[in-house]
């Protein structure tokens, strides 16, 4: 029990600074128009093995939001997720497992074409 709460705490502390420093991206061309939706339930990657070496990290990922099947047209969901450039290629797959479980409220979503997150996981502080 314990053990779960310290993993969740992680989880939201990464999610809630995710969106932090620039220079977590000095490799990648940022030149994209940003999504400036935001998903109402935002799930967190989970940390590859073999990683901690490699903080911070940067992934930007495109996605088209999608109704979801048993929303009745309230719920997007992100569709044809795609890995746009990252820092760290070990990253790529648990970002897009972490976004293909975001969901997004359509109402004040105006624009439904692809989206693009850049999506920043920190360094940890020792």
């Amino acid at each position: 029990m314990k053990n779960s709460l310290v993993i969740i705490l992680t989880l939201f502390s990464m999610a809630s600074i995710a969106r932090g420093d620039v220079n977590n991206c000095p490799k990648l061309n940022l030149n994209i128009p940003e999504s400036k939706a935001n998903p109402v339930i935002k799930v967190a990657p989970l940390r590859p093995l073999g990683t901690n070496r490699n903080l911070p990290v940067c992934v930007v990922v495109s996605f088209r939001l999608v109704e979801k099947t048993t929303s009745e047209g309230g719920g997007l969901v992100p569709g044809e997720i795609k890995i746009e450039g990252s820092s760290d290629k070990a990253w790529d797959t648990p970002v897009k497992v972490a976004v293909s479980r975001w969901l997004y409220l359509s109402e004040g979503i105006d624009y439904r074409g692809r989206q693009y997150v850049i999506y920043k996981i920190p360094s940890q502080s020792p």
